[in-house]
């Protein structure tokens, strides 16, 4: 992956394909490869960029505390580096935070958002999951704590029947897991994300998109997304949990492009 400075600090980041620009925005890990299901598909009719947000992969880890308005100011930063020209941004969960900010901050900047297992504002349930998932890091190897989040990324039939593969794969990100410092200062950040101010400034045409069976960011967090937003679509799919990405990668894929290209005027 190239790198680039922005915003005081070098972001890898990966470009690939060929159309309109897409921009995906991972949650709280913050890693590019979250985004590995939609490489191949979006490819073929976007220019695609990915890229490790400030601590996280191969992006540079400064020290002190990490904020929502941060990492907004970190992707603004990456656009005006490369270049881009109106992308297209797909933010899940915290990624979906980072572009409710991004779009009210300049209404002109996007010209299409998905927000994915997103929420507006930080409340009790929300802190509640965060509150163990906190003291799991804290106060576990990290081997249990990617064991432990994976409960509520994943519904449990998905984890039934995928375990086998499943904790492998868990085990292996361990390798590239970000310092336990920079999870907890982002969970801090996402646990104080509020953005009910600004989300009636959002003129970018946006789809909000969950699974039914979302216990980390629930149906109703996404509700009160589009019914904030100015003429954003909401669809929620029956099934696929908080990483509807991964265990429903057709589906999500589908939807995503669908409207993507309603945005850009595209055809399959």
């Amino acid at each position: 992956m190239p790198n680039v400075m922005t915003n005081g600090i070098n972001t890898h980041y990966r470009k690939c394909g060929a159309g309109p620009v897409l921009i995906f925005v991972s949650g709280l890990g913050g890693t590019a490869a979250y985004w590995k299901p939609q490489l191949e598909v979006f490819s073929k009719h976007f220019t695609v960029i990915t890229y490790d947000q400030r601590g996280s992969g191969t992006t540079d880890h400064p020290e002190g505390p990490c904020s929502i308005e941060m990492l907004v100011d970190d992707l603004q930063a990456l656009i005006e580096a490369l270049e881009l020209e109106r992308p297209l941004l797909v933010g899940h969960s915290t990624g979906g935070a980072i572009g409710q900010h991004l779009a009210a901050r300049d209404p002109a900047l996007l010209a299409g958002m998905v927000l994915y297992a997103s929420w507006a504002k930080s409340d009790k349930h929300f802190n509640w999951c965060f509150r163990m998932r906190r003291a799991l890091l804290i106060g576990s190897p990290l081997e249990e704590y990617v064991h432990g989040s994976a409960l509520f990324l994943y519904p449990p039939d998905h984890v039934r029947a995928n375990a086998e593969a499943l904790s492998p794969a868990l085990l292996a990100s361990v390798a590239s897991f970000p310092q336990r410092e920079v999870i907890l200062s982002r969970i801090d950040a996402i646990m104080d994300h509020d953005a009910t101010a600004v989300l009636a400034a959002i003129q970018t045409p946006t789809l909000v998109l969950c699974a039914q069976d979302d216990i980390l960011t629930p149906p109703y967090q996404s509700r009160l997304l589009a019914e904030a937003i100015p003429e954003a679509r909401l669809e929620i799919v029956p099934r696929g949990g908080h990483s509807f990405s991964e265990t429903e990668t057709a589906l999500f894929n589908q939807i995503t492009f669908d409207f993507l290209a309603g945005c850009r005027q595209l055809t399959h």
